[in-house]
Order: structure tokens, then sequence, then C-alpha cells
């Protein structure tokens, strides 16, 4: 007897849930861009492809990519309707493998150019597979959605704990230190070092294609919902003999265990199915919600702390910290945390309810923002205490939103909306870039502190007053009440 989810078809699941964690895992090399940041701005400033670039200017290649990857993710959820979540991942994942491919040339000529490539082309891949894997694994497991979207998510966050030692070990093998000081920054000039920068995209495509093609493989679909009652038969064992084709019974009092088990199974697997099952709010009808745009922004308002710890950690440890291996491991620890902190705030989602969870990320990430100062007085082991520290609070977004939007809106249409959700990261990238460039002459790394709190403490303010009256169950009432009206108009 075969049982949807049971048996054979769990482990499918399990397996889309292991694919998702794959792709997401070389996705995620988007948070290797601060350690990255140093060699890439270093490189382009001795080598005259753009002799004045600063950190924080060599920052918009991160903007272009979010905004890519905003701009492309809805696109993603309509392709995956069409040709299937298998093809849409390895679609997006190669997009994305590509454009670190064309950086390898891109660095040579120019910084506009490596924007593009690094930045737009990179992030549009991105975008395009990012929701497939979440929104595969909660159609297969949609009573632990916040467990199985923090799982995959986990993926991205944990990216660049691998890839920032390869990125280091390659580029700077002997720990050399940033010597040019420019205006309070530091750069490289040693040429063994800048001369490795070009040929590390052709080693980080390499490995991010062939992790994808593999992910992308393990996706699929769950089996439709419903439960198909398999009556057991018995041969006719006597009658065999005499004739060329079995004879088959039902066998009574087995068809009746057998109704009564699935009975049961039928409650198990169908268990938080049913109410997402029946408020699948497609993404126009969406649009017409103002719990919609309260999400939005709030994503918009909690992102402007990931833009601006994954882009300048390391140019801020840079200043009182003389240790480029040392700034490395804090960045792949710290995405440890960022995977295992994806996973934490999904159960405690489950466990609670999403706007608990996103209260407590929100208020952790500003109290560790407003003392990240102090770690200039502790020197390295508090300063990759508070970087941990910090992924691991502002992870709980990219873990909270998916689930968040799944629980408003039903997770039929999850790729899409999802993606007009991520839509509020097309304005968080630039605007972190614009007043961290803009104004860090003029307030410093304290001030820059405190703005970045400022944001995520206002994503608490209207997270406590305002968020997901859809999901209470009086809206969901109101809104099938409203639905049954309209068909049977």
């Amino acid at each position: 007897m075969s049982w949807p989810l049971f048996g054979i078809e769990r482990w499918k699941g399990i397996l889309v849930v292991f694919g998702g964690i794959l792709i997401h895992l070389s996705l995620g090399t988007l948070y290797t861009f601060g350690n990255l940041n140093p060699y890439l701005t270093s490189y382009m400033r001795a080598k005259g492809t753009s002799a004045s670039l600063t950190y924080t200017e060599c920052s918009w290649i991160f903007a272009l990519a979010c905004m890519g990857q905003g701009a492309s993710m809805a696109l993603g959820g309509l392709i995956e309707k069409r040709i299937g979540p298998k093809l849409t991942a390895l679609l997006g994942g190669w997009c994305m493998s590509l454009g670190v491919f064309l950086t390898y040339f891109a660095v040579k000529q120019s910084f506009a150019l490596t924007i593009f490539t690094y930045g737009a082309v990179f992030g549009f891949g991105i975008g395009i597979v990012y929701a497939i894997p979440l929104a595969c694994s909660m159609r297969w497991f949609p009573e632990k959605k916040g467990l199985v979207n923090g799982l995959v998510v986990a993926g991205f966050g944990g990216g660049a704990f691998i890839f920032n030692q390869i990125q280091t070990a390659f580029i700077n093998p002997e720990n050399k230190k940033p010597e040019l000081e420019v205006n309070g920054e530091k750069y490289f000039d040693q040429p063994d070092v800048l001369d490795q920068v070009p040929y590390i995209f052709l080693i980080l495509g390499g490995c991010y294609a062939g992790m994808q093609l593999i992910g992308s493989l393990l996706l699929c679909n769950p089996p439709p919902v419903e439960v198909t009652l398999y009556f057991e038969t018995v041969n006719d064992m006597e009658n065999d003999r005499d004739s060329d084709h079995d004879k088959t019974t039902l066998v009574p009092d087995k068809v009746t265990e057998d109704q009564k088990l699935l009975t049961k199974v039928e409650k198990t697997v169908n268990k938080g199915r049913e109410e997402d099952d029946n408020l699948d709010v497609p993404p126009l009808q969406m649009l017409r919600d103002k719990n919609f745009y309260l999400i939005w922004f709030m994503f918009l308002l909690n992102g402007q702390g990931s833009v601006f710890i994954s882009t300048l950690y390391k140019a801020y440890g840079q200043t009182f910290i003389s240790d480029d291996s040392f700034l490395a491991l804090v960045g792949a620890f710290a995405a440890l945390f960022n995977a295992g902190g994806r996973i934490i705030w999904g159960i405690l989602a489950d466990k609670f309810s999403v706007r608990v969870a996103l209260m407590i990320t929100c208020a952790s990430f500003a109290t560790f923002m407003l003392t990240l100062q102090l770690s200039e007085y502790g020197g390295k082991p508090v300063f990759f205490l508070f970087v941990c520290l910090l992924f691991g609070s502002f992870s709980g977004s990219f873990a909270l939103f998916p689930t968040a939007t799944a629980k408003c809106f039903g997770r039929k249409y999850l790729s899409i909306n999802y993606g007009l959700v991520f839509t509020s990261q097309m304005v968080t990238a630039p605007l972190g870039t614009f007043l961290s460039q803009s104004l860090k002459t003029a307030i410093g790394w304290s001030g820059l502190f405190f703005m970045v709190a400022g944001f995520s403490f206002a994503s608490l303010i209207r997270d406590w007053c305002l968020l997901y009256s859809l999901c209470d169950e009086l809206r969901i009432e109101e809104y099938l009440d409203a639905q049954s009206g309209t068909h049977a108009s």
C-alpha cells in the first residue's frame, strides 16, 4: 500500500529540501561580497580600471545584485508555472553563474561592466531561482513551513562559510596585510595578491554551476493532495491452475481497516494544508490588500541592516584589525550564524508566530548594531562575536518573510507572491548603499551604525502596531465568505 508523503514519497520530499539547500548554498555566495570587496576594490584601483574607487562605492555591485534579484523573483514564479521547477532553477542558477564567469573579463575592463556582470546579471539569476526551492519544499511539508523554509534559506546563509575561505585561500594565501592607506581606508597593493583576483571568478563560476545542476535535478512538485484508497487483492490460487487470468477478490475486513487508517493519514497529510488551500490569494488580489504593503515596507526597513553589514563588515574591521585571514574567518563563521539563525527563526515562527519572531529579530539586530563599536576596545574576539550575532539576527528576515507570505496569502502562488514582496529589496539595496556612500565622511562609522539601527527599530514599531491582520481568523473567514459569494454570483 502506498501513502502520500510516507515512505518513498517522504524521502522524495527530503531530497527536494536537500536540493533546495544545495542551490541556495550557491546563491548565498552573494554574502561573500563583504569578503571580496577589499580584493576587488584594490584590484580596480591598482590596475587603473577605477583608480579612485572606494569600498562604499564598490558596494554598488552588491546593490545592483539585490535589485536584480528583486526584479526577477516574481518572473521566476511565472516561468515555473510554464516549465516546472527543475528547468526554472537551472535557468536562473546558470544565469547567475554566467555573470560570475563574465566578471573575469569585466573586472579587467571597467567598474561599470563589473557592476553589470557581478551585479545585475548575477542578481537577476538569483532572483529567478530563489523562491523555487522554497515553494517546492513547503509544498512537500506544508505542516512545517517555517522549518523547511528555514532549512533551505540556511543554505543561502551558509554559502559564504565555504566560499569566503576559498576566496581568501586563493587570492591571499600568505595572509598579507593591506598596506596602502588612503583617507583612513586600507587597500592591497601587492601584485601577487591582486593578480589572482580575476581568476577567482572562473573557479567560483564552475563550482556554482555544478552545485546548481545537481540541486535542480532533485527538485519536483509533490503528488496531488488527494489520498486514493487502494484495495488489496487476493489471488484465487485454486482457480489460478485452471485459468489464464488471475481472479481477485476484495477482503472486506482488510478494506475496513484500510479505510480507517486512510482517514487518519488524510488528516495527517492535510494538516497545515487546509488553511493555505482555502486561502490562496492570487498576485493581483494580493496587490489590492494593504497588508501586502505593510509586509513589503517592513522587509524594506529590515533589509537596510543586511545590506550594510554584509558589504562593509570587513572594511570596518580593517580599521583596527590587520589580519586578512582572521577577517575572512569572521565572515565564514558569520555565514554559519546566518544559516543557523534562519533555521532557528523558522522554528520560532512555527512554535509561536511570525510576528513574535520578527519582533525579536528586529530588536536584537538594533541592539547589536548600536553597540558594535565596543568591538574596537575588545579587539578580535569581541569583533568576531558582534559580527556573528549581527548576521544571525538579520537572517531572521529572510526566513520569516517567505513564511509570512505563505501564511497570509497561501502557498499556491507563493513563488510569485514572495517575488513581489521581495521587490522591496530593489529599493533597500540602492538606498542603503547611497546613504552609506553619502554620509560616511560626514557622520563616520558610529553615525552609520545608529542610522542602520534606526531602520530596524522602525520596523519593530511597525510590527508591533500593524502587522498581519490578514492572518487573523476573522479576516480569513471574511475572505472565504467573500470568495464564496463571488463564486455563487
